[in-house]
């Protein structure tokens, strides 16, 4: 047994001894009155992964997840970042945020009995984590010691990937510590399960939208949203946690928990959203395979929800209590957006599910396109939409002019849908007015409250909204103007006329065989990791002229390779992908073994995006309004 499994076990031994004491509310200290049991599961956690990244360091190809997902070509970086690409990689590294956050809640809360229900959460969601490393141990040593590593895979070779992973666990963790929080019993508990809310929810946007710039920029799958599962079910947790920040106003009794229900159901939904991406329970483009860890989280998602019933009702607290109040046009609003985002994670959910339980009853594999999303999500985006507007104009209007300002701005939706005006997509032109009523109610009510109270709420709330609305736009009239000029076959040194635009193609540069990989143990045999190709690109539109050069690699291990490239302008992306072709295979196959030539011909596909900088530009204002109050936290006691 090696010393890391003797780490692990004795963590988990600890966190066992933790529940114990607590259940006797006698806590047990370790070395001082000040630093409880639990501290030393969290440090040796922590040293767990700090040794498998030092053995991505050093180059410890005696180690498995080393091996496989590593070589001594990378970089510092790319050996760090390295360390969360496998299964149980990242299931450490996750481990590793929850037991460094864990153990500064510990230190800086204290071990009062008040907050013992907290802690005892906290240690059945550790216990379910170590039971995952015990089974899924990324530092597993093979039977022989390999003289070089396979590689990491090229796809994962960027900046996104050192990003978006450790946000998105943060976020999660996060979202885990706020449902701890609801069951303390000191007065401060509600302010630390609402801030750590905000938090979780910022790191999630965040998450969400570096993994679309990821999937536009490196994944190559002609967009930043496919409906992927993966994708999907780490959408939906986000979804529950926004409508959990519009249940404030939506509660009527004391006693409800409606908020703190919200809470709950966002995570046991990560924790769904972890079985399908580590479990394998959906095909998905970038899952990692069917393991019975997915049934281990599942198991770990049904103790959540039963941990938090059983709790809340032993309390006499009602579950869940919601009631579509009319009394006022702000009260519609919120009911309405509340709603709405209730039933997009209620479509999504079974966009999800079903496909599982239907290869489950039938063994025949199906998934919902992408069709399917966008068709049932759509009215209730609109609906949302509707939320905003009444949100925004609530001291404007009454409960009767409100609906009579949303039919009709129905009716020129349909209008518009009617006479094909402003985009040829009869939806997208359904939803133009209600997503230029929002814009235009957010900003007037943002700037006239700022002129008469200045404060950080309406600034956050202002920013959040606009972003929102800069994001429907850009979806809407974005995805209804894209053009897909196809696949375009051209020669080095030639230019292509596609109406609007102008393609001009330069001469290959044939990029030598790189790197070092293992590419064979027995015997063990080391050979060059890729060789590629790449080609300038010219795209000219009027007297606007932007060069970019189109990639594509031969990779030993991983085959053809091609990332796109995304030529921006202020109004549009043109995206660029080369194909592989016979010509072009050969050309790529000869210059990995060592005779290269360049290829006389090739296949580029060419689409034009319009208006993706609002995409971006709502992503970042989201961002920085829900940052506004998180920094204010301290300062005020709500």
């Amino acid at each position: 047994m090696e010393i890391t499994d003797i780490l692990l076990y004795a963590s988990t031994f600890i966190v066992m001894l933790d529940i114990f004491n607590i259940r006797r509310k006698n806590e047990t200290t370790f070395l001082n009155e000040r630093l409880p049991t639990i501290a030393a599961a969290c440090v040796l956690v922590c040293f767990k992964y700090l040794y498998m990244a030092s053995a991505y360091i050093t180059n410890d190809f005696r180690i498995a997840d080393v091996y496989y997902y590593s070589s001594s070509g990378l970089g510092f970086m790319e050996r760090l970042y390295a360390t969360w690409a496998g299964s149980g990689g990242s299931w450490l590294f996750m481990a590793f945020l929850y037991a460094a956050g864990y153990l500064i809640i510990r230190l800086s809360q204290g071990e009062n009995k008040e907050h013992y229900p907290v802690y005892q959460f906290l240690n059945v969601l550790f216990m379910f984590i170590l039971v995952v490393l015990l089974y899924n141990n990324p530092l597993e040593t093979l039977t022989f010691t390999p003289i070089e590593g396979k590689g990491l895979n090229p796809l994962l070779k960027t900046p996104w990937m050192l990003i978006h992973p450790p946000i998105v666990f943060i976020g999660y963790v996060m979202a885990f510590f706020s449902m701890a929080f609801t069951f303390g019993k000191d007065a401060s508990s509600p302010r630390l399960s609402r801030g750590l809310a905000a938090i979780a929810w910022l790191f999630l946007t965040l998450g969400i939208a570096i993994g679309g710039v990821w999937a536009y920029e490196v994944l190559g799958w002609g967009g930043y949203w496919g409906w992927d599962p993966v994708e999907t079910s780490s959408l939906v947790p986000w979804i529950t946690l926004t409508a959990y920040f519009h249940m404030i106003s939506l509660v009527t009794k004391t006693k409800s928990m409606s908020q703190d229900f919200m809470n709950m159901v966002t995570s046991a939904l990560i924790i769904f959203a972890t079985a399908i991406t580590r479990g394998g329970l959906a095909q998905s483009v970038h899952d990692f395979g069917e393991s019975p860890i997915g049934y281990v989280l599942l198991t770990m998602m049904v103790v959540v929800i039963a941990y938090f019933v059983i709790n809340k009702r032993r309390k006499g607290y009602s579950l869940f209590e919601f009631e579509f109040n009319t009394d006022s046009v702000y009260s519609t609003a919120m009911s309405l957006s509340f709603l709405s985002l209730v039933m997009i994670a209620v479509v999504c959910m079974w966009g999800i599910i079903f496909p599982i339980v239907n290869s489950g009853l039938t063994g025949g594999d199906v998934s919902m396109d992408i069709e399917f999303f966008n068709k049932w999500c759509y009215p209730f985006v609109l609906l949302f939409l509707a939320g905003l507007i009444g949100c925004h104009l609530s001291d404007k209007l009454t409960v009767k002019t409100y609906g009579g300002v949303l039919g009709g701005i129905i009716v020129l939706g349909f209008i518009g849908a009617f006479i094909g005006f402003p985009t040829p997509n009869m939806l997208a032109n359904l939803g133009i007015p209600m997503t230029i009523a929002a814009m235009l109610a957010v900003t007037y009510n943002t700037v006239t409250s700022l002129m008469r109270k200045p404060n950080s709420r309406t600034v956050s709330r202002g920013l959040i909204h606009l972003g929102t609305t800069l994001i429907m736009a850009g979806i809407l009239v974005g995805n209804s103007l894209t053009t897909d000029y196809g696949e375009i076959v051209a020669v080095p040194d030639s230019s292509k006329s596609l109406g609007d635009i102008t393609l001009e193609f330069g001469e290959f540069t044939i990029i030598e065989p790189f790197g070092e990989i293992l590419t064979s143990t027995a015997p063990m045999e080391v050979g060059h990791e890729a060789a590629g190709l790449m080609i300038p690109i010219t795209v000219r539109d009027g007297n606007t002229e932007l060069t970019e050069d189109v990639y594509i690699m031969l990779y030993n291990i991983h085959g053809v390779v091609t990332r796109p490239t995304v030529v921006r302008s202020l109004g549009y992306d043109v995206y660029l992908v080369l194909h592989q072709t016979q010509t072009v295979y050969r050309s790529l196959a000869h210059t990995l073994g060592g005779m290269p030539f360049a290829p006389d011909e090739f296949v580029v596909s060419v689409i034009k995006f319009p208006l993706m900088n609002l995409i971006w530009l709502g992503t970042i204002l989201m961002s920085i309004g829900i940052l506004v109050p998180i920094t204010r936290m301290r300062k005020s006691p709500e």
